[in-house]
């Protein structure tokens, strides 16, 4: 009976050390080891990896932390988004079909994303020519529920909606604009 209290009590010891861990490098440690995480990629430690990457951070380097962003999490629509900006970034800011992709897997994960949705509708936009209909649709969709629903993410699209370069997405923009309530 000793023996068994003694297995369940080092059992316990060790689930609440790693549950410490993680709770350590999750939130608290400013650069995580992963340590606690082997083999899987620790999604906070990925964002914070990206979140502290400077402006003029190399592709290269934007791309392994894309990689591991997507290992940590390959249901988020941010990670895709990110994936075909830095596919746009490899291809002299022009899409290729598997940025394309990627941000059409955005749309599909998230459709209307509060954070990601004013950056995304302003990438969408000056890469116009290179979408489908359909994923035209979908940021004109995503442009105009945050319009029209979120007023926290709406000064950050409209603001964004005036900087438009591409000729096209420019056009797209002006209307959302007058056609938003």
């Amino acid at each position: 009976m000793t023996r068994k209290i003694w297995t369940i009590a080092l059992a316990s010891a060790m689930i609440a050390t790693y549950g410490l861990g993680l709770f350590y490098e999750g939130l608290l440690a400013r650069q995580s080891s992963d340590i606690m995480t082997f083999p899987f990629v620790d999604r906070v430690a990925a964002g914070r990896a990206y979140d502290s990457l400077a402006a003029n951070a190399p592709v290269s380097q934007r791309a392994m932390i894309v990689d591991r962003l997507l290992k940590a999490n390959p249901a988020s629509g941010q990670s895709w988004a990110l994936l075909s900006y830095v596919d746009w970034l490899r291809n002299g800011k022009h899409l290729s079909p598997a940025g394309i992709a990627a941000l059409d897997r955005s749309y599909s994960l998230h459709p209307y994303d509060h954070d990601l949705g004013p950056w995304r509708v302003n990438f969408a936009l000056e890469n116009w020519d290179a979408l489908s209909r359909d994923q035209r649709g979908l940021a004109i969709s995503e442009a105009s529920w945050i319009l029209q629903h979120d007023w926290r993410a709406e000064p950050d699209l409209k603001a964004r909606l005036k900087t438009i370069r591409n000729p096209l997405g420019q056009v797209m923009a002006r209307l959302e604009l007058v056609l938003a309530p």
